[in-house]
């Protein structure tokens, strides 16, 4: 497959997939809570342990000043609590509250029922189809994300 082929098909994808993707997911969220919090709430949670503020903005692909100013927002919301390094008090390591736990999981079962009616007005090889898909992006998105990663470090 051809670059240029590939390209014209994100680019032909993209307004469908903000129609029907991230346009509802936007407005699913708390007033409290933007894009980029819940990113940071994901992220804390895969992670499951502390991760340091550097660690945070490189995985989002921010800027250190644009992740505190979301960092201030989690904790002031309670999703997350700011703890000193064990190891080194320069360092500021973020963790997931249980209010943060709560909140990503009341947003999956209560927030999240409009992707439930979509996928569910789907034929079943359609949503098989989708599923794949998305599985499939997932683990190019990983892949590339870890590949950046390893650019920066070096």
């Amino acid at each position: 497959m051809k670059t240029a082929e590939l390209q014209e098909l994100l680019l032909r994808t993209m307004p469908q997939w903000h129609y029907w993707i991230d346009k509802p997911f936007k407005t699913l969220l708390d007033d409290s809570v933007n894009l980029g919090m819940y990113y940071c709430l994901q992220i804390l949670k895969e992670h499951g342990e502390s991760l340091t503020m550097t660690e945070l903005a490189r995985m989002t692909h921010s800027p250190k000043q644009q992740i505190t100013k979301t960092v201030d927002r989690l904790t002031e919301c309670c999703f997350a609590e700011r703890l000193p390094d064990a190891n080194d008090r320069r360092i500021v390591r973020l963790k997931l509250t249980q209010q943060g736990r709560d909140y990503i999981e009341h947003f999956l079962s209560e927030k999240a029922g409009y992707y439930q009616n979509l996928f569910d007005e789907m034929p079943p090889e359609e949503r098989e189809g989708f599923y794949q898909a998305l599985q499939t992006l997932h683990e190019c998105f990983c892949k590339m994300h870890q590949r950046k990663l390893n650019q920066t470090k070096s």
